[in-house]
């Protein structure tokens, strides 16, 4: 079996930490916290290890200042930042992982009310919900109010995200969410779509989604509330 590319994975994956090294460090000279977490947000994103974070980018980084330090390049006060800007990186990452993996224990079920065939806008919200680490069940579109609730009582979600972009469309969300509620009452609810941007209100246990980059913060608002009660 040919070995390339498993030879170009791994080089990918030395040219990918070698940048963030480098961003890292360059943010611990500056003094830049915020910089210094976009590195390792870049690294979260990119489903590198603790380990390969830890190894591979914040030790290097700070074995880099250390260095410089000693040459007498930087000033021990420069050291210190640079150290402890890494130390709130480091609770930032472990966050980062404790949020992950408490959304993987939520489920978020995803559909259309009925007559709505559009789709697109909540096939993205599916996938960006899976890569924040969610637990999604996708139902798409044309789901009738009974059918979604009859899923709703079998698997339970935590969250049910709505889309609508037809006239009419927010009545029918709102059918919806009764007869969730009516069988299953433990699920709260992201709703979006052109439908509901005009006339329709959050409400406790509802959360309206105005824009598809905003529906990870919408689905962790629904769950934090519901679990705050």
């Amino acid at each position: 079996m040919d070995g390339r590319p498993e030879n170009d994975s791994a080089e990918a994956r030395e040219e990918r930490l070698s940048g963030l090294v480098h961003a890292y460090a360059t943010a611990l000279l500056a003094g830049d916290e915020v910089g210094a977490e976009l590195a390792i947000r870049e690294a979260l994103d990119a489903k590198l290890s603790t380990a390969e974070i830890d190894d591979g980018i914040i030790a290097p980084a700070l074995w880099l200042v250390g260095e410089m330090w000693e040459r007498g390049e930087i000033s021990v006060a420069d050291e210190h930042l640079a150290t402890e800007i890494s130390l709130r990186v480091l609770a930032l990452q472990r966050e980062a992982r404790r949020t992950t993996r408490e959304r993987g224990r939520r489920r978020v079920l995803l559909a259309t009310p009925t007559g709505e065939q559009h789709v697109v806008a909540l096939r993205m919200i599916g996938n960006l919900l899976r890569e924040a680490g969610y637990d999604v069940l996708m139902l798409g579109p044309d789901v009738p109010a009974d059918a979604l609730a009859a899923s709703a009582r079998s698997y339970r979600p935590d969250v049910v995200c709505l889309s609508s972009t037809m006239v009419g469309g927010a009545d029918k969300v709102a059918v919806c969410i009764d007869e969730v509620r009516q069988l299953w009452p433990g699920a709260g609810f992201v709703v979006g779509g052109r439908a509901l941007h005009h006339g329709f209100r959050a409400r406790p246990g509802i959360e309206l989604c105005r824009r598809v980059s905003e529906v990870v913060e919408s689905v962790d608002a629904v769950v934090k509330h519901a679990h705050l009660n």
